[in-house]
């Protein structure tokens, strides 16, 4: 038997804006942008108790509460924030960590329990570490599963610790209503009303095995066998990094304005790239995203052979992007993703690309993006590279 904590951060966004600037304590705040399509990112508690929820219209925020606070979010300070809690938990207990996302993990404490520090002690003193050190607070599940572990985390907020033992599953899991089921969708939580199923024991009754198989086809199992207390207790130490990372954003109005579109392509690759970085990770497919004023999408990736995590090259390729495919276009919203992601300490040399520099560390060292750009379009005989400063001239 193991056992899984799930960590969840409290209003991680809001928090950390909250730490940064002791003017907005006792007062309701969100992270969000200001214009007219921004959401709700991360509201804090006392905006919570207005009504107000994250993924909410701004302006919907506002007319719930008019002494609102409104914080252009900062992601490089919640990147930092979540890399400091992550090596917490990993130097002082244990490094068997699946990241769920930026502000929430699964720990496997099966290895440091024992008689003289159990489950629930360990739990506290994360909590009370994570709180000292950061200045956050934290909700923890106890579970023997990843399934239970979230659920737990959720039940009370914020700083709360709460265990799910399969003894306590009808007393806390099954009286919940099934909206706050994990992975169960609005759309499937309203079917499965409207067909007499609203709390998690409904779905764990085997009276309604075939009302759910029904209404939710090949994913009825899943869901029956979560409610009954199941599910996967195996953490995943792939998900220690993204397999993906990306950011887009809407303009404040439909635009083909080329100094407008360039702004935010800098804007928000300077995020991804910051965020490829943080993770130590280098990427070979770069792609640019882009929805036109009727809300169809688009995408145009590049990929290269060789991992980057070179900002210069890497912007240099979503310009080309851009340029070659929707410079004469009318964009809603624009993105830049990166993927075919690697650690850095997975990265090979492969090719011949670089063997003027392979037997001399020092000068390898030295290489300039430059020189790598000229590399590369040399021995695809095309300029696949180009760097930012040459394309944003």
């Amino acid at each position: 038997m193991k056992y899984i904590i799930h960590v969840d951060i409290n209003s991680f966004f809001a928090s950390v804006e909250e730490l940064q600037n002791p003017n907005y304590k006792n007062k309701p705040i969100v992270v969000s942008g200001y214009t007219k399509r921004s959401v709700v990112a991360s509201a804090n508690y006392i905006a919570r108790n207005y009504g107000i929820n994250a993924a909410m219209p701004i302006f919907m925020a506002k007319n719930l509460c008019r002494s609102l606070v409104v914080v252009t979010p900062h992601f490089n300070l919640y990147e930092e924030y979540s890399e400091k809690f992550i090596r917490l938990i990993s130097e002082k207990f244990t490094n068997n960590i699946e990241i769920g996302s930026i502000d929430e993990c699964y720990v496997d404490i099966t290895n440091i329990v024992n008689k003289k520090n159990q489950p629930i002690n360990i739990a506290y003193q994360i909590q009370k570490m994570i709180k000292a050190k950061l200045g956050l607070n934290c909700s923890i599940g106890i579970a023997n599963n990843k399934f239970l572990a979230k659920m737990g985390s959720d039940y009370k907020k914020p700083l709360g610790i709460t265990t799910i033992w399969k003894n306590e599953i009808p007393n806390k899991l099954w009286p919940q209503s099934i909206d706050n089921m994990l992975w169960i969708g609005k759309a499937s939580a309203d079917l499965l009303k409207k067909h007499g199923i609203y709390r998690i024991g409904d779905i764990a009754n085997e009276k309604n095995k075939k009302v759910l198989e029904k209404l939710l086809d090949k994913n009825w199992l899943v869901h029956y066998q979560h409610a009954n207390g199941g599910g996967s207790d195996t953490l995943d130490y792939s998900k220690s990094f993204p397999k993906s990372i990306g950011n887009s954003e809407t303009f404040l109005n439909d635009t083909c304005d080329f100094d407008e579109i360039k702004d935010k392509i800098v804007e928000l690759t300077h995020s991804v790239v910051r965020q490829l970085k943080y993770h130590r990770l280098q990427t070979k497919t770069i792609s640019l995203k882009v929805k036109t004023p009727d809300f169809k999408q688009y995408n145009k990736s590049l990929t290269i052979e060789h991992y980057i995590d070179n900002y210069n090259l890497i912007i240099g390729i979503v310009m080309r992007l851009f340029q070659e495919n929707f410079s004469q276009t009318t964009l809603r919203l624009i993105g830049v993703t990166l993927s075919s992601l690697v650690q850095n300490k997975e990265l090979k040399i492969s090719s011949e690309l670089f063997d003027d520099y392979r037997n001399n560390d020092e000068n390898f060292n030295k290489v300039s993006e430059r020189e790598i750009a000229e590399k590369i379009n040399k021995k695809f005989a095309k300029d696949i590279i180009t760097i930012a400063e040459d394309k944003l001239k």
